[in-house]
């Protein structure tokens, strides 16, 4: 087996005649900057999406609530949509927030969205969080909630 003096190898890198080259840490900048790049538009384009789902469910609020007022909540079918458009409007109000905080700082972005799922809306995590992050939300849960 081979010994090393890694002392000398420290001060001495190069051997006569070696042609070493020092890595180029232009490429790793700029890979960094495109995939900083990348995260924030696809954020940006979840926003847009989470706008217009956020659209579509302040729409439905609307609707709901004029029926409901119109049949002076007597039809379960208007208490039932507005209730149900309600949650999903805050949901999208939550996810429209911390998409918005992520296009700055994408890990506290996610941190809020995850926070609120956690402690308000448990039901969320199986519909909002991407299916990659639920098994580590499924941790948190006692088994009788599973």
């Amino acid at each position: 087996m081979t010994i090393y003096d890694l002392s000398n190898a420290e001060k001495n890198p190069h051997k006569e005649g070696d042609t070493f080259q020092e890595p180029d840490t232009s490429y790793k900048k700029r890979d960094r900057f495109f995939s900083s790049l990348a995260a924030r538009l696809f954020f940006l384009l979840l926003l847009a999406a989470d706008l217009l789902w956020g659209a579509y469910s302040l729409c439905l609020v609307a609707a709901s609530a004029i029926g409901s007022i119109f049949t002076l909540f007597h039809v379960p079918f208007f208490k039932n949509l507005l209730a149900r458009s309600w949650f999903s409007l805050k949901r999208a109000l939550v996810c429209a927030l911390s998409l918005f905080v992520a296009l700055f700082s994408p890990s506290f972005g996610i941190m809020i969205a995850c926070t609120y799922f956690l402690m308000y809306d448990k039901a969320g995590i199986d519909e909002v969080i991407p299916s990659s992050l639920q098994e580590q939300f499924k941790e948190f849960f006692p088994s009788s909630q599973q």
